[in-house]
């Protein structure tokens, strides 16, 4: 008698194998029909009404429409600036505000502010409603390819729809909906190539169809990386059960592997890359986020003939700004003082380009600057002594024996400023240039034996002390402006400790182009941008530190403890309940977050046992079609939470409840799908008509 063969499999010589053929009854469960049709139009109309309803109201601006509204105006000057997130939601913006005739004077300045006539604030916020509606949609078609009834596929999709913050986030110049809409295209297009005939016509147009919108999530908020991820993770068990197939040839094999690769990663890539590139030209002059990039990305602007225009030649006397090499950060002082310490003059770093207090003038040791060296260039060699004098609050850079903000330990010491011209205290205001290396773009050794601009890169070691002048990433509490801190280290490491110097001004040298010639800086590429670029926006993404009424921390979010206030007509200092007139409040929905919780917990519980039975070589478990749906799907739903989610706690940057949105979004399938498994362990369709 021969032995049963399980779904799933096909019979070899001596046993049975895995085959990975899409089984013929999930082929049929997919196929759309008439009550499919009516499912949608349903849902779709649904959708409109509430996503759309009453969004002129308010016509204020709204929460972080400040930050993305101000976005879409700097396209509309050019002026070059660095977000935390990719470019592809701001053009998108943009661009619809360019459609609409936005003459883009609105500065979209404060929460509350009135907007213009101009300002084409409703287009701009149907991006974000449209967007929510496509994910609405998207829900039914992403659940009704794991085999899910219409009704079930309809179910979940009006989850999605009455979701509060999905909800809420769908109605404001912002990127989440977007961000969610990807992802369940993204999502929905996998789930059609994994039911897809391995190299057909379909199969590629999906499998293609993913990787676009990969690349197009990505671009938005880089946590599309973490759907990216999934898709990886899924296609890396696809590969592998695949593997395993005895009917797939190694030709065949290694073209799922090469199709994968291509689809998954070199084409989100490519549009990623081309997305920015766009970004690039369309912010061709320098503005406030400037300081953030070095002085070869500098060049690159049109406006950039004060950086083309400086002299590489450094003397004493020249007013000079210090730049931080790793960083990217400008040396800074101002007119206030430390609360903790020795209270003198603080020294901090700064990222704004345009500021007086980020000029310093060299001078020698011994004398003063008066005016003397404005005839004769003498340059500054390694080893040299110098002083830094803050031009602006007439101050001497210095460093003692105090132990600087944030820091206890015995080596760190503060840095600050004091003193005058008349000041004859000379050690505690003399600083040795130890050169250390060049920048790339410099043509010659030169940079090595004196200081140059852009090009030599060295340390500040304090004469008293013998410390080494270092910036970190630290920022400093209110009182300093959550500026990034200094301070000066005895045997520090060697990357925080490396300065160069940017602007660079003298009166001989500034007048005598062909004696003293200006810096060279070559073109960049744009993977050079690029990587550049994408360091400044991590270093601004760990710069969000500074306290936030509504910030919350990941392990709230799931049980809905906190939401945010988007906007409010009352006054800010009366509690949410208590203030008249019109109030957004995004929360999440607790029935379904709390019943997402229950979910995650006993299917994790039940799946544990599941892969334990299947992980016996020696027995094949022998389980329904719909059974294999279910736990994969919900899996890979749940898988899809997680990776949306867990990263989160390994943040150290100011967190909200919408970072939690994309994680909602995979609850909700997961929750539908469960809800189609125990329909299904009913034998006879209830309500037939209804796909029931």
């Amino acid at each position: 008698m021969q032995e049963k063969v399980p779904p799933g499999y096909k019979p070899g010589k001596k046993r049975v194998f895995y085959s990975s053929a899409v089984p013929e009854q999930v082929l049929a469960a997919v196929k759309s029909s008439k009550l499919d049709h009516f499912y949608v139009f349903l849902i779709a109309a649904l959708a409109f009404v509430l996503r759309f309803y009453r969004l002129p109201s308010p016509s204020q601006v709204v929460f972080d429409e400040v930050h993305f509204g101000g976005f879409a105006r700097k396209y509309f000057h050019g002026e070059f600036f660095v977000d935390v997130h990719p470019p592809l939601g701001k053009l998108i913006f943009y661009a619809v505000a360019v459609l609409f005739n936005w003459n883009g004077e609105f500065e979209f300045e404060n929460i509350g502010d009135a907007f213009d006539e101009n300002v084409p604030y409703v287009a701009m916020r149907a991006v974000s409603a449209v967007a929510g509606m496509i994910t609405v949609l998207l829900t039914y078609g992403i659940l009704r390819s794991t085999c899910c009834r219409p009704f079930v596929a309809f179910f979940g999709a009006f989850l999605v729809l009455v979701e509060n913050s999905l909800a809420t986030q769908s109605r404001y110049i912002m990127l989440d909906s977007q961000l969610v809409a990807f992802v369940a295209a993204t999502v929905y297009f996998y789930k059609l190539f994994e039911v897809s005939i391995p190299f057909s016509k379909n199969w590629y147009r999906y499998l293609f169809l993913t990787g676009m919108l990969l690349g197009l999530a990505t671009s938005v908020k880089l946590t599309g990386l973490f759907t990216l991820a999934w898709v990886g993770a899924l296609s890396a068990y696809q590969i592998y059960l695949i593997s395993g197939d005895l009917e797939v040839l190694v030709k065949q094999f290694l073209k799922h592997i090469f199709s994968r690769l291509v689809a998954f990663l070199l084409v989100p890539l490519t549009i990623y890359c081309g997305i920015f590139s766009l970004h690039f030209i369309l912010l061709p002059r320098g503005g406030t986020d400037a300081g953030l990039v070095s002085p070869r990305f500098k060049a690159q602007f049109i406006d950039s003939s004060e950086m083309k225009e400086t002299a590489v030649d450094v003397s004493y006397g020249s007013t000079i700004t210090l730049k931080h090499h790793r960083l990217n950060l400008y040396l800074h002082s101002h007119n206030f003082t430390y609360k903790t310490g020795t209270g003198e003059q603080q020294v901090t770093m700064y990222d704004y380009d345009f500021d007086a207090n980020n000029e310093w003038v060299i001078e020698t040791t011994g004398t003063n600057y008066d005016g003397k060296f404005d005839t004769k260039f003498r340059p500054i060699k390694d080893g040299d002594h110098v002083k830094l004098y803050h031009k602006f609050t007439h101050k001497y850079l210095r460093a003692n024996n105090m132990r600087p903000p944030n820091s206890e330990h015995d080596y760190s010491n503060e840095v600050s400023c004091k003193g005058n011209r008349t000041d004859t205290q000379e050690s505690a205001y003399e600083w040795k240039v130890k050169i250390v290396g060049r920048k790339p773009h410099a043509e010659n050794q030169l940079p090595n034996i004196k200081l140059r601009a852009t090009e030599s890169v060295f340390q500040l070691v304090h004469r008293g002390t013998n410390c080494v002048l270092m910036g970190h990433d630290t920022r400093l509490p209110d009182w300093a402006f959550h500026q990034y801190q200094v301070f000066c280290v005895n045997e520090p490491t060697m990357p925080n400790t490396l300065w160069y110097i940017e602007h660079n001004s003298h009166p001989i040298i500034d007048k005598d182009t062909e004696k003293y010639p200006r810096v060279k800086l070559p073109k960049m590429l744009l993977y050079e941008k690029l990587l550049e670029y994408h360091n400044a926006m991590w270093r601004l993404n760990k710069a969000f530190v500074k306290p936030h009424k509504y910030a919350t921390l990941p392990y709230e979010w799931p049980f809905v403890t906190k939401g945010i206030a988007f906007f409010t007509s009352g006054s800010a200092d009366k509690t949410l309940s208590d203030e008249p007139g019109s109030n957004v409040y995004s929360i999440g929905n607790i029935a379904i977050h709390y019943l997402g919780i229950f979910l995650i917990v006993s299917f994790s519980i039940k799946f544990g046992f599941y892969v334990l039975k299947h992980l016996n070589p020696f027995h094949i478990p022998v389980e329904a079609v719909p059974t294999t749906v279910y736990y994969y799907s919900t899996a890979s739903f749940l898988l899809g939470w997680v990776l949306n989610y867990f990263p989160y706690f390994q943040m150290d940057r100011q967190l909200y409840s919408h970072h939690y949105l994309t994680s909602v979004f995979f609850m909700v399938l997961a929750i539908a799908q469960f809800a189609e498994y125990q329909m299904s362990k009913k034998r006879r369709k209830m309500v037939p008509w209804l796909g029931l």
